[in-house]
């Protein structure tokens, strides 16, 4: 029953891709080895009932579309979740969860949908509609802010990537010698991500930040400037390095550290358990012609921790309201906020390598872009860029549609477009 309730509350007809499951035995060495099951959904309940009551079994929230569990393998976000150790800094766990709900009671963070004993302190699911990979930026900017909240009473910052596994309630921690159960559940409740982003994060979309600068008012809103945020930023700026090395077929000779650094943090902010972290900067680094030394490798990984930890802070301190500036110690010490200008310099990025860069670019490219993108919005015969007819295309499609007594699910099939835009077109068009 506990394992039936929770993989329901988790996993549904809708679910898409892998749910991996891990065992861990003891060897005759008294080494740990683990066993991996990687089953779709319609197997799940098969793998689960062959491990009930077995000891130390892991599961992963989230789904992979390839049956190896890795951040970038993400195939569906099924839940935002917390690991909080709480026995270890002194909280009784009916103690924690009593502080959870005054924490959602004073509107700092949402509702549980499901609350699991761990053996030795307690884990928090937050059910989500499923979404893909494309929405990682903003889901680890919602675990990373309710981490934050959680911070105080025991959270894991390690157990805050989505590639996480956590107990398996029905079975056993050995550890402590505890069941691992469910206690508490809410199947009614199923957040948007989208939703919970505007509620807790301050967060205010597509707002260029020079209409910021011009408009002179205080505002503690999250800025997200036309193309990036903090987050969506250093994914990018990784996906750019690993250009870089591709353009240079990997003769990366006389930058393999700064590159190795660079990547390592940018990686970071996404994995954070720290083994999977290691093996992606390994493999990054294997591949250039003369790869540095898996000890230099360990040295710069050392540091990636405390500027995570940093980084963190810094933003969600933002997402809090306070004020705060990127300080030139934080730049050296505890976060690394390279501009491009130290980017390009540092890693001898030429123009040429620069027009195949979505973030990493000088003022030159940068106006160029400004200029090819202004030359592509000229004006049609009825004053329209493209951008505004495909706009009104979109929308006398979606009329057209309704109007045939279409409903919304089978217009965003039909037109391919995602469910709000569908949602807020529709709305508009009620309200004339």
């Amino acid at each position: 029953m506990q394992m039936t309730k929770f993989c329901n509350h988790l996993y549904d007809e809708t679910t898409d891709g892998y749910i991996q499951i891990l065992k861990l035995n003891d060897d005759y060495n008294g080494d740990k080895t683990i066993k991996i099951y990687n089953t779709k959904n319609d197997g799940l309940k098969d793998v689960v009932e062959e491990l009930h009551e077995k000891e130390d079994v892991f599961l992963s929230p989230n789904t992979m579309y390839l049956p190896k569990r890795r951040v970038e393998n993400i195939r569906q976000f099924r839940a935002l979740f917390q690991d909080i150790d709480c026995e270890s800094i002194g909280f009784e766990k009916a103690e924690t969860v009593y502080m959870v709900w005054m924490l959602h009671y004073e509107g700092k963070i949402p509702k549980p949908t499901m609350v699991t004993d761990s053996g030795r302190g307690v884990h928090l699911y937050f059910r989500i509609k499923n979404a893909p990979y494309g929405a990682l930026n903003t889901w680890q900017e919602l675990q990373d802010y309710i981490y934050y909240q959680l911070k105080h009473l025991g959270s894991d910052r390690k157990a805050t990537d989505g590639a996480r596994v956590l107990r398996l309630p029905g079975t056993i921690n050995s550890k402590c010698d505890a069941d691992c159960k469910v206690l508490y559940i809410d199947n009614e409740t199923e957040y948007s991500m989208y939703e919970l982003r505007e509620e807790y994060l301050n967060y205010k979309p597509k707002v260029h930040q020079l209409q910021m600068q011009q408009s002179k008012k205080l505002d503690n809103k999250v800025i997200s400037n036309r193309f990036f945020n903090s987050y969506s930023l250093h994914m990018e700026r990784a996906n750019d390095l690993e250009m870089l090395c591709k353009l240079r077929k990997y003769d990366m000779t006389g930058y393999r550290n700064m590159a190795v650094h660079c990547y390592a943090y940018w990686k970071g902010i996404y994995v954070r358990d720290s083994y999977e972290l290691e093996n992606t900067v390994i493999e990054f680094n294997n591949a250039f012609t003369e790869p540095l030394k898996e000890t230099e490798i360990r040295a710069v990984l050392r540091c990636i921790p405390k500027a995570v930890d940093k980084f963190i802070a810094y933003e969600q301190g933002i997402r809090s309201g306070e004020r705060k500036r990127v300080s030139k110690g934080m730049r050296d010490k505890d976060g690394y906020w390279y501009k491009n200008e130290t980017l390009i310099d540092r890693l001898g990025i030429t123009i040429v390598e620069q027009r195949y860069m979505k973030t990493i670019i000088g003022i030159d490219e940068k106006y160029d872009r400004n200029n090819k993108r202004r030359r592509e919005e000229r004006r049609n015969e009825n004053g329209l860029t493209k951008r505004e007819e495909d706009k009104m295309k979109t929308i006398e499609s979606i009329k057209k549609l309704y109007q045939q007594g279409y409903k919304q699910v089978e217009i965003v099939k039909t037109l391919g477009l995602s469910k709000g835009r569908v949602s807020q077109i529709i709305k508009e068009l009620k309200a004339k």
